[in-house]
């Protein structure tokens, strides 16, 4: 199930990342120009979202669908609405994980913020542990191109697809070439949120499992 990815992307990037720090920096104009348009009064974002992976033949495959709400600093909650309903939410100390059909919670220590949504709002993060290029344009988005300082088993690269100052697609490239893309619609820029939007309770009576770390 393609769901679990999401999963690895948000909690495992950070930490292969974290490892060392790497002082010197590689961002280039154009895309510092464009991240920077992008992060300019930028603190929260709500958007309806679609994943699914893409083939080397073009197919989108094992699709899913659902609404993402964030903030910075660290702060985010992922809706899965469709084909399954699945809740993630990071409330800044714990990310927790709602699988309904499941009726288990997976709970792991939030350490970073450091995944492809919150280096667009955080720019010294960003610059100290990715390179960042611009990639052209294509299909009517600027791409942004991240690459890990730190070697990676899992992300090869990540592509930010930008247009008209708003995060439309990212692109995940893993070591063996396989794409996971998000897209984006409906995007609002700084929506005033619920004060409980990123709290989140175990349902009485679900499982309650500690990852591993």
């Amino acid at each position: 199930m393609k769901k679990a990815l999401i999963v690895i992307i948000l909690l495992v990037i950070g930490p292969m990342l974290l490892a060392q720090e790497t002082p010197e920096t590689a961002v280039d104009d154009q895309a510092e120009r464009i991240l920077s348009e992008l992060r300019t009064d930028l603190t929260a974002l709500q958007a309806e979202f679609k994943q699914y992976e893409l083939t080397r033949d073009g197919r989108a495959v094992d699709e899913n669908s659902g609404t993402v709400w964030m903030q910075a600093p660290d702060y985010f909650k992922w809706h899965y609405q469709q084909p399954f309903e699945q809740l993630i939410v990071a409330d800044g100390d714990q990310v927790w994980v709602y699988d309904e059909d499941l009726q288990q919670v997976t709970v792991k220590s939030q350490k970073n913020n450091l995944n492809p949504i919150y280096v667009i709002i955080n720019k010294e993060l960003s610059s100290r542990y990715y390179n960042i290029t611009y990639d052209g344009n294509k299909d009517h988005l600027d791409w942004v191109k991240l690459s890990p300082k730190e070697d990676s088993n899992e992300v090869k690269s990540v592509l930010l697809g930008i247009e008209d100052n708003q995060l439309r697609s990212i692109h995940v490239y893993n070591q063996l070439d396989q794409i996971l893309v998000f897209e984006f619609s409906d995007l609002q820029r700084n929506p005033i949120l619920a004060a409980d939007t990123f709290k989140f309770s175990p349902p009485d009576g679900v499982d309650v499992v500690e990852a591993i770390e």
